[in-house]
């Protein structure tokens, strides 16, 4: 279950620069032990691309996920990824495919994006920070 996001609070992380936008995400999928991507009815939206990059976008609620991929990706909705699959099954399977992870896209689909195994690294410390 997602954590309750209000319209002023959510507002305020959407215009934080990518990667400030990056950390929060970060910090908020260690908290929570989730995180969310969008997908429809053939699939999960991965990859993406950005020229010769491509990426998975992720976020760190379902409400920023709905909010920011709904213009772009008609008929896509959010789906959680718990935070043991991501990081056990996900990131690993990205890292062979050459696909990175895009972190938190904002309405202007702008992100900070990394390599999956720095994406596990930056997990990695902030559920240290929890032991």
């Amino acid at each position: 279950m997602p954590y309750h996001l209000n319209p002023e609070q959510s507002e305020s992380v959407l215009t934080l620069d990518s990667e400030a936008r990056s950390i929060h995400c970060i910090g908020q999928i260690g908290d929570w032990e989730e995180l969310w991507g969008v997908r429809n009815d053939e699939g999960w939206l991965v990859p993406c691309a950005t020229g010769d990059m491509q990426y998975f976008p992720i976020w760190p609620h379902p409400d920023y996920a709905q909010m920011t991929a709904a213009d772009r990706f008609p008929g896509h909705i959010p789906e959680r990824i718990t935070l043991d699959d991501f990081m056990s099954i996900w990131l690993p399977r990205l890292k062979d495919d050459g696909v990175k992870v895009g972190i938190f896209p904002n309405m202007e689909w702008t992100m900070w994006i990394l390599e999956p195994e720095d994406v596990l690294s930056s997990l990695e410390d902030e559920i240290a920070q929890y032991e």
